[in-house]
């Protein structure tokens, strides 16, 4: 045994593997830390692209809530403008309601004026009181020129103070509900006519001048011919004769003129192809394919007068031969009182011929005004109820002529 206190001295073998173990630790650890840090790097990486990412869902949201507000601001500007202008539009409404409502109490005062001036009729033994500016109230009719104040001082009322109106009392209670309607609206319906008094009312209506009362003429809309039919304006569409009268016929109580226009008319310098007159009746059936209507006088362009609603030798006393070209008017007058038929073309009177005798009482007792087109592309216009003033006019043209 040894007993001296020399150094161990490893073996080559030994150290060798001591020596690798230690550069394997080292080796390991070198890895460890090259994983660690590219684990660092791809995290990073990662929270920078969350960060982008969120960064763009930012700015994207941003720019949606500016889009948003400018078109928010875009929706409240022309919704400002809309209500403005609807403001300015119900102000002008209001405005002119307004003035309406100026103009109604104008009108108003006239039917409830400060001072009431009674006046009190006896209508056929029927015992009415009733303010004078309410029977004056309908313009132009012969009840406010009766009692106007240049008229009511000329006339006398009876011993108990009543003024004495010999016509119709049924018709006439039927005008007194209606003047008393339009002291509280002026634009009262008028009162329901019973079927009996239809006609009565009718001439009392035309005779008094009570426009309210009277009815306006028009193309009868009822009817199986080719025309074509637009308010008052006739127009042909097929060759060969189409008759179409008026809805009504025309009054019988004071003369009466309707006057026709032409528009267009395509046949003139023909032997014929419009017709313009008056019939007893409606024209039916057979009646509308042609001018010889029973009980009917017409005047043919280019030829003169037709029909066996006159005697013979009446059709000489109307001048022939007119064309009725397009923009001439020609205008039938009826004079109820004369039984006749007064003719103008163009405003100027070419004469006039009387009604057959035999005929009034019955067959012509009504006049239906008649209108006759034969070529395609014809279009005449017709208007009724000439005013008062033309027809006078046309009365005094014609009594002239005839003198």
């Amino acid at each position: 045994a040894r007993t001296d206190s020399a150094p161990v001295t490893a073996s080559p073998t030994i150290a060798l593997v001591v020596a690798m173990a230690a550069a394997g630790l080292r080796r390991e650890g070198a890895l460890r830390a090259v994983e660690s840090d590219a684990q660092m790097e791809s995290s990073f990486r990662r929270l920078l692209s969350a960060i982008e990412s969120e960064r763009e869902n930012i700015r994207s949201s941003w720019q949606q809530l500016q889009d948003d507000r400018e078109g928010t601001a875009g929706e409240l500007d022309q919704l400002r403008q809309d209500t403005e202008d609807w403001c300015l539009n119900e102000k002008a409404k209001i405005d002119a309601q307004w003035k309406r409502l100026d103009k109604l109490s104008e009108k108003m005062a006239t039917f409830w004026p400060k001072k009431f001036e009674i006046i009190r009729l006896n209508v056929s033994g029927q015992l009415y009181e009733i303010p004078r500016s309410t029977l004056c109230s309908i313009e132009g009719s012969h009840l406010a020129e009766l009692f106007s104040e240049e008229n009511i001082n000329r006339i006398r009322p009876d011993a108990d103070g009543c003024y004495y109106l010999d016509i119709n009392p049924h018709c006439f209670a039927l005008i007194v509900e209606y003047l008393l309607n339009r002291r509280l609206r002026i634009d009262a319906p008028l009162p329901v006519v019973p079927r009996d008094q239809l006609r009565n009312m009718e001439l009392l209506a035309e005779a008094w001048h009570l426009t309210p009362f009277l009815r306006e003429n028009r193309i009868n809309p009822v009817h199986t011919t080719s025309l074509h039919i637009i308010g008052n304006t006739i127009e042909a569409t097929h060759p060969g004769w189409q008759v179409i009268s008026a809805q009504y016929p025309l009054p019988t109580s004071n003369p009466y003129a309707f006057e026709v226009k032409v528009l267009k008319n395509p046949g003139v310098g023909s032997s014929g192809g419009l017709a313009i007159g008056v019939a007893g009746h409606v024209p039916m059936d057979s009646e509308i394919h042609t001018i010889l209507v029973p009980d009917s006088v017409l005047y043919t362009s280019g030829n003169g007068l037709v029909g066996s609603g006159v005697d013979p030798s009446e059709v000489p006393k109307v001048a022939a031969g007119l064309h009725f070209e397009e923009g001439t008017t020609v205008t039938v007058r009826h004079d109820p009182a004369a039984h006749a038929l007064q003719w103008f073309f163009n405003g100027q009177p070419i004469g006039s011929c009387a009604l057959r005798e035999d005929a009034l009482e019955e067959r012509m007792r009504l006049l239906y005004p008649i209108f006759a087109l034969y070529v395609p592309g014809q279009v005449i216009q017709v208007e009724f109820r000439t005013s008062l003033r033309q027809s006078i006019a046309m009365r005094d043209t014609g009594a002239g002529a005839a003198e």
